[in-house]
């Protein structure tokens, strides 16, 4: 097993590949699939509880007594797609990375060896988090460690990965009650 450090990278010695991310608290894991631009496709790449599976890609939960986890099946991944990103963010609302240090744990998913593992260090105010990736590179797919925090949630990493997250309707302003 290898313990991963940020930016490190390791070939992939299994086709199935499962990121599971443990922490001290509940985690909301996800995967985006992304093409070269660094793009999905459309939000039918975001995999996550709610859309559980895309080709290749699929959210895997652990029912509250083990991590989920994000399994990538690189023999199934469409053409185009370079890179799936597993992130991760506090299951409570407002909950920070401050205190938590969650594990990403990359495992070969028909025996559930254990590839690598990669904590990122230092994290404080970040409400999410993009920690591993998985990515095509001169026809090998490898797992690289990442560990970037976002301070605006889920909804920043996906919108900046090209998602549209629909925001809760504003109230209409208060009109005048006339007499």
């Amino acid at each position: 097993m290898t313990a991963m450090t940020p930016g490190s990278n390791i070939p992939l010695s299994a086709t199935r590949v499962a990121v599971d991310v443990a922490a001290p608290v509940r985690l909301d894991v996800s995967g985006l699939l992304l093409t070269a631009d660094g793009k999905v496709r459309s939000d039918d790449d975001f995999i996550f509880y709610n859309q559980p599976s895309g080709q290749g890609v699929t959210y895997r939960s652990g029912g509250g007594t083990t991590p989920d986890a994000i399994v990538v099946d690189t023999t199934a991944v469409p053409p185009g797609i370079e890179k799936i990103v597993v992130t991760a963010s506090p299951d409570a609302a407002g909950q920070t990375f401050r205190g938590i240090e969650p594990t990403a744990t990359i495992r070969n998913a028909d025996d559930s060896s254990v590839l690598a593992s990669f904590t990122p260090p230092q994290l404080g105010d970040e409400t999410a988090l993009v920690i591993v990736e998985i990515y095509l590179r001169n026809g090998q797919w490898k797992a690289r460690a990442v560990g970037q925090g976002y301070a605006n949630g889920l909804a920043g990493i996906a919108t900046d990965f090209g998602v549209t997250v629909e925001e809760p309707a504003a109230a209409a302003p208060a009109q005048p009650v006339t007499p």
